[in-house]
Formats: C-alpha cells, sequence, structure tokens
C-alpha cells in the first residue's frame, strides 16, 4: 500500500497526465518503482496511524492541544472556531504550536497584539469552505484551484516524494487527514501571503522595472486596485419559486445543490516581459524604447490614431501595448485552459477528447482585442503543452509561453506571470483570428465566473450535480428581466458539456449575453445546446435580429425537423457525411467531436464516445452576418415556453473557412 502511495507521488512528481506520457516513461517508472519496493520502504507501526473517530476539524485541533493549541486558541480569539465545528465541508491548513511561535517572532508581536480582524484575516488564510482538496489534486508549481476563504490563491511546490511547500513559505508534515466535516494539512508555518495589490507587487518587482514605469504612465496602475465591490449583497432566495431561504449562501432545489456567490470580486493578471527579455531581443533598455516599439506595432493596425501621443488615452500605442497584456480576470496557470482541458472530477480526466487541441478566448484590458490560448498536443515527444498564446501559420515558434521559473506571483485582487516575449495584437495576430473557426465558451464572457473562484475547470465528486444562481447586475456582460435567472453549472462528469461546464436560464427569461470581440469579417454564427426534455422554447436574436422560428430545445436532434442520423448507422454513409448536409440544409448541424459525456448514467454505450454520436447534442445556425469593425455583439434569448435555456457554445465560422471545415 506504501509502495502505491509513493507510485502515484512520483507520477504527480514527474507531470504525467495523459496516457501517451506514461507509455512512454514506463521504463523510467519501473525503475524508479523497483527503488522504492517494500523491502526498502520503513514500515511504519500501526498506532501512528489516525483513525477517524467522526472528530471535526474544530475537534481535532482542539482535541490535540499539545500540537495545535496556538491555532486552537486563534480561531477562539478570532470567532472562526465555530466554523471549523459546523456541518459542511472544509479543507483546513493547520499550523504547528512551533509554526505559530515561529511567525509572531517574524512579526514582533504575540498573540495579543494582533486585532481580532487580523486573527480573522489569518486564520481564513488557512481554511477553503465548501471543497475537500486531498493532496492528489496537488499539480507541482500551480495554485491550487479553489481559493482560501480570504480570496487567496495557495501555490504548490513538490520538494520531494510527500513534501509539498506552499507559498515558499509552509512544508506540508501531514496530509489528507480525515475528519467528520473535511479534511486537514498540517504544516510546519503560518501560511505567508502578500498583503500588497497587483499594481504593488509590479512595482515592487525590480526584474519588471520598464514594464512598471510603463504601467504608470498609461495610467493602468490605478485601473489594478479595486479589490472588491463592497455594495454587493448576496440574496437569500431564488426567484421564479426555484427554491427557499439559503442557508450560509446554499440550498437545495430540484435535486441540485445551488450556491449563492457571497462576495463580487475584482481580479486581474498581467503577463509581462521581464527587463532583461526587453533588452536582449529588442535593445530596449528605457521607456522611450517601450513607446517606439508600440508605436511600431499599433501605428500600422489603427494608422487613424497614430497621432495620439497621450499616454493615458486607450487609443494611444503605448496604452494599448500595455493594456493587451492585461486581462480583468485572475488567472493562475492552470486556469488559462488546463483545467477546461481536465475538467474531470477526477484529476486529469476531462470531456475533452485527448487528442485535439483546445482553444480558448480573453479579451484584455486593450479595448476591442482578442488573445487566444490554446493546448498545443504532442508538441514533444512526451510532453503535450499548454498557454501557448496566439500562435500563427500554425508555427509554434510564433507563439507568446509562460515563464516556468517565475509565474503564479500572488497578489490580493490579481496575478502576474512572466513571459517569454511580448504580447502583441498585431495585424498576424488578427489575420490568424479572422481566417478560422472562434468556438466560444459563454462562460469566457464572463469574468465574474473567474474572479470569484466559481469557475475552476473541474468537478467535485462531493457535489455532482452542483450550481450556482447569480443576482440581477451581479454581470457586466449580462442584462436580464427580472423573471431571468442566470445559473452556471461546473464540472459534472454526467453532462455532455463543451469544457465540462454550462450556462443555464430558467423560467420566463428574457436576457442579453455581451460576447467577446470579433474580428471584421462574414462569418456563420452558430449556438452550441443539448436538448433535454426539462428545457424550454425560445426565440433567439443576434445584434437584435431574430434568428429563425423559435427553437425547441427539448426537440433531440433524432426528431424529423432535423434529421439526425447516427455515424456509423447507415452503411451508404457510414461517417455521417452525407447526413451532415440533410441537416445544414434544415440549419443545424451535429455537435462537434471533440469532447464527451464521462459517465455512462444518461447516454449508455454512447458515453465516452465524442457528442456527433449524441442525438441530443447539436449546432442551431444562427445564419450569415457581416461584422464592419472588430467589435462585442448581443446574443438575446427570449422565453416562449418556459423551461431551461442551455447555453454551450457559440461558433464564428469565417465563410471561407466552411469550405474546408471539419467536424471538429
Amino acid at each position: 500500500m506504501q509502495t502505491n502511495k509513493i507510485g502515484n507521488q512520483v507520477c504527480q512528481i514527474l507531470g504525467f497526465q495523459h496516457s501517451k506520457r506514461f507509455s512512454k516513461s514506463l521504463m523510467l517508472i519501473m525503475l524508479i518503482m523497483s527503488l522504492l519496493s517494500p523491502s526498502c520502504v520503513e514500515e511504519i507501526p500501526e498506532e501512528s496511524y489516525y483513525t477517524f473517530k467522526g472528530e471535526t476539524a474544530g475537534q481535532y485541533i482542539t482535541n490535540r492541544p499539545e500540537s495545535y493549541s496556538e491555532f486552537a486558541l486563534l480561531l477562539e480569539k478570532s470567532g472562526v472556531m465555530p466554523l471549523l465545528n459546523a456541518y459542511g465541508k472544509y479543507t483546513c491548513f493547520v499550523p504547528s504550536n512551533e509554526g505559530m511561535q515561529k511567525y509572531y517572532e517574524a512579526k514582533g508581536k504575540t498573540l495579543d497584539d494582533f486585532t481580532v480582524e487580523e486573527l480573522r484575516e489569518i486564520a481564513f488564510d488557512h481554511i477553503i469552505k465548501g471543497f475537500e482538496v486531498t493532496s492528489k489534486e496537488f499539480v507541482n508549481g500551480a495554485s491550487l484551484l479553489n481559493q482560501t476563504m480570504s480570496g487567496r490563491n495557495i501555490k504548490v511546490d513538490f520538494e520531494g516524494l510527500f513534501e509539498y511547500r506552499l507559498n515558499s513559505s509552509s512544508l506540508i508534515t501531514d496530509s489528507d487527514v480525515e475528519v467528520h466535516n473535511g479534511l486537514i494539512h498540517i504544516v510546519d508555518n503560518v501560511i505567508i501571503h502578500t498583503a500588497l495589490r497587483l499594481d504593488e507587487v509590479i512595482l515592487a518587482d525590480e526584474n519588471f522595472k520598464l514594464f512598471a514605469e510603463a504601467l504608470v504612465l498609461t495610467g493602468f496602475d490605478q485601473k489594478l486596485t479595486p479589490i472588491e465591490d463592497e455594495s454587493y449583497v448576496p440574496p437569500l432566495s431564488l426567484p421564479n419559486g426555484l427554491g427557499g431561504t439559503a442557508v450560509d449562501g446554499e440550498f437545495w432545489t430540484l435535486g441540485r445543490l445551488y450556491r449563492i456567490p457571497q462576495s463580487k470580486k475584482y481580479g486581474f493578471t498581467a503577463l509581462m516581459p521581464s527587463d532583461a527579455t526587453l533588452n536582449e531581443k529588442y535593445g530596449i533598455t528605457d521607456i522611450e524604447g517601450i513607446k517606439k516599439k508600440a508605436s511600431e506595432i499599433y501605428d500600422e493596425i489603427y494608422p487613424q490614431d497614430a497621432g495620439i501621443s497621450d499616454p493615458t488615452d486607450p487609443r494611444n500605442s503605448l496604452n494599448r501595448f500595455i493594456g493587451y497584456h492585461l486581462i480583468a480576470k485572475k488567472l493562475p496557470w492552470n486556469l488559462f485552459i488546463y483545467q477546461y482541458f481536465n475538467s474531470g472530477s477526477t484529476p486529469n480526466t476531462g470531456h475533452a477528447i485527448r487528442t485535439f487541441d483546445m482553444f480558448e478566448y480573453m479579451e484584455p484590458m486593450c479595448a476591442n482585442t482578442l488573445i487566444e490560448v490554446r493546448t498545443l498536443l504532442g508538441a514533444g515527444d512526451m510532453f503535450d503543452e499548454f498557454n501557448v498564446f496566439n500562435m500563427v501559420n500554425d508555427d509554434p515558434a510564433t507563439a507568446i509561453r509562460i515563464n516556468r521559473d517565475n509565474y503564479d506571483n500572488d497578489a490580493i485582487n490579481g496575478i502576474y506571470h512572466e513571459i517569454d516575449d511580448i504580447l502583441v495584437y498585431s495585424p498576424m495576430v488578427e489575420q490568424m483570428l479572422a481566417s478560422k473557426r472562434l468556438r466560444m465558451n459563454p462562460a469566457s464572457f464572463f469574468y465574474e465566473l473567474t474572479n470569484n473562484r466559481i469557475r475552476i475547470g473541474h468537478g467535485t465528486p462531493e457535489y455532482p450535480s452542483q450550481g450556482w444562481f447569480f443576482p440581477q447586475g451581479y454581470f457586466e456582460r449580462f442584462k436580464g428581466s427580472n423573471t431571468s435567472a442566470l445559473l452556471y453549472c461546473d464540472s459534472d462528469d454526467r453532462w455532455p458539456d463543451y469544457m465540462g461546464d454550462e450556462v443555464r436560464a430558467d423560467g420566463l427569461y428574457d436576457f442579453e449575453a455581451i460576447t467577446l470581440p470579433i474580428p471584421k469579417g462574414t462569418y456563420e454564427v452558430r449556438f452550441g445546446y443539448h436538448a433535454t426534455n426539462n428545457r424550454g422554447v425560445a426565440q433567439l436574436y443576434f445584434d437584435d435580429y431574430p434568428v429563425g422560428i423559435p427553437l425547441d430545445l427539448r426537440i433531440l436532434a433524432s426528431d424529423p425537423k432535423i434529421g439526425y442520423v447516427r455515424p456509423g448507422s447507415d452503411s451508404d454513409d457510414p461517417y455521417g457525411y452525407e447526413n451532415d448536409k440533410a441537416m445544414r440544409n434544415r440549419g443545424y448541424m451535429k455537435a462537434p467531436a471533440t469532447f464527451k459525456t464521462l459517465s455512462p448514467t444518461y447516454y449508455g454505450d454512447a458515453y465516452n464516445s465524442n457528442v456527433r454520436y449524441q442525438e441530443n447534442c447539436l449546432r442551431r445556425i444562427l445564419g450569415i452576418f457581416t461584422f464592419d469593425e472588430m467589435t462585442t455583439h448581443r446574443f438575446r434569448v427570449v422565453a416562449v415556453k418556459s423551461g431551461q435555456f442551455h447555453f454551450d457554445w457559440l461558433e464564428f465560422v469565417p465563410l471561407e473557412v466552411l469550405e474546408y471545415e471539419d467536424i471538429y
């Protein structure tokens, strides 16, 4: 049993995440395992094992004063101890008495010198509420997906087979201790988080002095200061009779656990080239050099704005240069795309068909521009790549990448990463985006999902049917009537959802979602969903134009109105290509062959096949639209018959791509 655990740790440390990696490294694993056979592993006395006795996290800490009395006292004085004795799910990182004393000494204080608010912040820094985060979910060098109750990220670095260091300050000495209401990890020191905002940590980093100077000159430093919308008050219940009064932001209704976000936080990400990179690649040594480089790039694509000299003007080239490196989402390394590719409730599984690249799009703080981040599968002999930015001409050498030696640098309201080159919205990047199919998850439209750790890219075994409800005004890019309830359902292995999640509306909705910016051009626009008898009927609009007759989301693709035939069931059309043409003539398409459901519960023998084989997954063609400029667009939905509206993705396909478009 000990050998198996070590073997799992070896796989995590080596970074194996796909079977092809594992197969190519099997000999290496076997060699390591042979060195770690039971004969050379020290036997642990039986009395050393922790036996589960039904203690809560609070009781576990209190009942061991010889080890954790200082943290127990902090929890009592801060008023947090009752939380850890309550029903629910918690992950608690518990510092030892020695670690607490080291922290007091470093601060030059005793416990009594801290205010109650300061003690509560320390306590919340060590507690993740609502989730049991096991060591199996740790990824070497990456932040945990679930934030602490103080809204902070905890970064994990592997230092050995059983050694995990958190935020470079605390070593886990005992992991995965089960208690009645969650899990405990014992740490040797208090977990340290910076108290600075993103603008402050950037200005304090000596490696990015040139970028920081330009950040201040353009005024973007002030745009990176918001932390939380203090005016937000979470509602106590759902509208439309969907549920009763919430208890601590949670309630069950219609067979699903729903959560109401208890805060509305802002978040930002900076992708920055270092001074060394600017100097080595472009000879830039001062702010004038950055201005010159910015003019070379943005005066070409925006010639009408070439004469604007005020760096705080959004049309100024330096302003665009800096803004394109900033995103209004707090994105640790694994939330750019890695977790959407690995979206299952079991680590390193996902709804994605793992031989096809995945693409995610985001709008930077340079208005009406777009960043593409993608996977690059099989980029090397053993390894796949994630977080490949703006690759043009299918040439990996053109892509921008995060420096894996300097990333996930945390701040109160953001995070920053070093990149290996400048990130620019050039004519080549614009052409790349305008000449390919853009498939967008609507969850990417709403940055609030990411900033409040709602869209985290994986499900949880504890809550396989978890959903989120949002009150009116929570989202900047969503406008709805008082009868419109927007919901978000995170990764559930049972559903055939693109990227494993879905945006939904219930009831008699009338809402409008604002898309990301789309390059100018002529596109076929499509809407992706899956049909069930819980859905309703809706009239769809795109940029205020009604598109077709109302869409009945209850009708399966096999209905004669749509005419789906499962590929392989017709010997005259084994791949379904002729049926594809017939469906297009009726305004529909099969779903793309790039994702699947992970569970056979509802889909029988089709569950592990791509969704082209599932008759409830399809695309509705909204029409052909010409965009005269790069800008956002409006997707409006009005209920004709009450029920669920399932919103899984939008596609924008240039007309020239239609001639050679694949089924993926």
